[in-house]
């Protein structure tokens, strides 16, 4: 839960670092959310209105939105890449999956939590 929070804190941060670990509990806490919302809202008969997708479910896409981009970012700084990496898409989960480079970088030093 250190790492989700911690992306929180960082909230418009595109400049540092971020491990692994940070990006994918991330990601991954945010996927399960999403998922939860989507079932709940649905069983309460709330309708789709954008490709199956409830308002609760775009509001919540729209709060996480930039801190999901913003560690993406901060993860391929990790690795010696531009963020522009995450758009290609295998390769930028790839990319995701690698360890960060152990020298400091331009990005600064080797995320350490």
């Amino acid at each position: 839960m250190k790492y989700y929070l911690m992306a929180w804190k960082k909230y418009l941060t595109f400049h540092g670092r971020a491990s692994r670990k940070e990006y994918w509990y991330f990601t991954f806490i945010n996927i399960a959310i999403s998922l939860l919302i989507h079932f709940v809202s649905t069983k309460a008969g709330l309708q789709g209105i954008i490709l199956g997708q409830t308002i609760i479910d775009l509001v919540y896409l729209a709060a996480v939105l930039m801190p999901l981009i913003c560690v993406g970012v901060r993860r391929m700084q990790d690795i010696n890449k531009t963020g522009w990496h995450l758009l290609i898409p295998i390769y930028g989960i790839w990319l995701a999956c690698l360890d960060g480079v152990e020298e400091e970088n331009k990005n600064g030093a080797k995320a350490t939590y």
